[in-house]
């Protein structure tokens, strides 16, 4: 703000320091007046809200987007910018996100290449109002891949990549109508099989994009096909990107005149810079023909039929596709013309659930949840490793479902099967068919959580062989951790101290540990059924116990044959299973 009272206390108009001060205050505001009127009334905003958008883009992404957008609304943000720094991600989400950008974002929405937008990044880009990039910045190469973690990238056959690749045309080319991107030009960052050229006006300096076809029809001759040895470095602001190096298109034009560079180099330094963009190429422009051919030049190949569009800086603006390089955020508010820029970045808890979700992670809390439940299914007494299973549930399918990405029943399989396992091992002696139900019940939940998209579709299918795939390797896991524990926990003092024993002291003498336990063959008896967990006792004491594998009726006795930590493994001896016997027989003779 300036002062006017304050230049009105340094003097009046008459005196040399007023009239000098007044006239600087004229100066800014003209200043200030002039910058302002350079800014477009479509672009013109003065608070603009920051959404970072970093890393893989997936469904997390795009929930956070619609949080993030509302969240800018409430503050008064009246201009969007997506920092968008990504290698890709999910075709479904970054569609979703396209959709949302288009009916959703305020209309003065704008993506900031900051520095890299590869894949889906390119995509959501080009669904904004414009582009503008940072100096060293690279986007495109975007078409769609197959993968599966661990397998690397899955061959597509023709008609696998025409169905993947037809929604994603058919995006990015609406993009470019609404815009006024060359059509062709948008679809070399998707689809292979198109040389494409840049062309210049030599009245206007307007610049197009033409085919092979469009070339023979304006100059009357074969377009100059670039060999591989001619691919252009990157200029020496990018940086030495072997990827980068790879993608590079052919694009050899004559360097713009540089007043900052005489290396022949357009030099990208920290100045914002903004092209016209009505010098750029023309939307729904008609096709050129032989009658225009003097009035055009060849600026060089864009890119070769074997080659996806990857631009950088100056080649983007030199093509349409950027308005300016934007290298900060001050920069960024001398675009919008803005007095506040408020950054809004993704919140803790997104950030988690993204971790959470991810497939390591999923195994480790598999694992987790059936070792846990085993373990605490053979150790009596709620302790430590039903706890550990209980969180790992907890994670392993509250997180997803929290984000919308499991429905209710797959939380419901997981739980219900769980249960019928417990049932059968601890409750019911079925001979284990309720545990078989119980286990393909929790099995298919798990799996179903990794699937979002519809199995009919390749990312649906390949969500299906990841949860197969990682359901596969947190059962070996389990079972190699299971077989250690059983080796080595029995002996070990933690499992002592992590399992809560249930035991009935009889007084302090009950506290001492081993030297009040049974030993190996002594014979106990059962007061609860055991099935196979139960309580036995022993001295006037109660004590958990789990017999090899038999139920076992209360009041029965049984021999010990091992001691595992505070529990006793128990057998039924003779004299326990006649009595079985008898009670089997006196209860069929008196319901008959």
């Amino acid at each position: 703000m300036i002062d006017m009272q304050a230049i009105d206390r340094v003097g009046s108009w008459r005196s040399p320091l007023g009239f000098t001060a007044r006239l600087a205050a004229l100066t800014a505001l003209l200043a200030f007046a002039l910058a302002l009127q350079a800014v477009p009334a479509e672009r013109q905003a003065t608070h603009i809200a920051v959404l970072p958008v970093r890393g893989v883009i997936d469904d997390i992404t795009a929930l956070s987007l619609a949080r993030r957008v509302e969240l800018a609304r409430q503050r008064g943000a009246t201009a969007i910018v997506l920092e968008i720094d990504t290698p890709g991600g999910d075709l479904v989400a970054t569609l979703r996100i396209c959709h949302m950008v288009k009916q959703e974002f305020p209309p003065n929405t704008v993506a900031w290449i900051h520095p890299r937008a590869f894949s889906a990044g390119t995509i959501i880009a080009l669904a904004t109002r414009e582009i503008v990039v940072s100096p060293g910045s690279s986007f495109g190469d975007a078409a769609p891949i197959q993968a599966i973690p661990g397998a690397g990238l899955i061959p597509l056959p023709a008609t696998e990549r025409a169905k993947l690749e037809a929604p994603v045309i058919a995006e990015v080319v609406d993009s470019a109508r609404s815009c006024g991107y060359d059509e062709h030009l948008v679809a070399a960052f998707v689809r292979l099989g198109s040389a494409l050229w840049l062309i210049r006006s030599v009245q206007d300096n307007r610049t197009a994009v033409v085919d092979e076809e469009e070339y023979r029809d304006l100059f009357g001759e074969p377009p100059p096909k670039a060999a591989p040895a001619d691919v252009a470095s990157p200029p020496p602001t990018e940086p030495d990107d072997s990827v980068a190096q790879q993608l590079l298109p052919m694009f050899s034009k004559p360097s713009p005149p540089s007043t900052s560079s005489g290396t022949g180099a357009p030099s990208e330094s920290t100045q914002l810079e903004e092209v016209d963009p009505e010098s750029q190429p023309r939307l729904s422009r008609a096709r050129l023909t032989a009658r225009e051919r003097a009035n055009w030049q060849l600026v060089g190949q864009v890119t070769r039929p074997d080659q996806l569009l990857v631009l950088y800086p100056r080649e983007a603006i030199e093509l349409g596709i950027a308005r300016g390089i934007v290298a900060d955020d001050a920069q960024l508010a001398q675009w919008f013309g803005a007095t506040t820029v408020d950054r809004l970045d993704e919140s803790w808890s997104e950030s988690l659930t993204r971790f959470l979700v991810s497939w390591p992670v999923r195994i480790v809390l598999i694992v987790l949840l059936l070792v846990g439940f085993v373990i605490e299914g053979f150790t009596p007494g709620f302790g430590f490793f039903g706890g550990v299973a209980a969180v790992a549930l907890l994670l392993l399918v509250g997180a997803p479902v929290l984000v919308g990405l499991a429905e209710w029943w797959e939380l419901v399989a997981v739980v219900l099967g769980l249960a019928l396992v417990a049932l059968d091992i601890i409750i019911l002696p079925t001979g284990g068919w309720i545990a078989v139900v119980g286990g393909a019940l929790l099995l298919g939940g798990l799996v179903s959580s990794f699937v979002t998209r519809d199995l009919s579709t390749a990312v649906g299918q390949e969500q299906l062989f990841l949860g197969i795939g990682s359901i596969l390797v947190s059962l070996f896991g389990s079972a190699a951790i299971l077989w250690f524990a059983a080796r080595s926990l029995p002996q070990s003092p933690l499992l002592r101290k992590a399992v809560l024993q249930s035991e009935v002291a009889a007084g302090p003498a009950s506290l001492r540990g081993r030297a009040s336990m049974p030993l190996v063959g002594d014979t106990l008896m059962s007061i609860t059924t055991l099935r196979p967990s139960g309580r036995v006792t022993f001295g006037g004491r109660i004590l958990d116990a789990c017999t090899t594998g038999e139920f076992v009726e209360a009041g029965a006795t049984v021999r010990v044959v091992a001691i595992r930590g505070g529990t006793v493994e128990v057998e039924p001896t003779m004299a326990g299973a006649m009595n079985d016997a008898q009670r089997e027989s006196s209860k069929d003779g008196t319901s008959s």
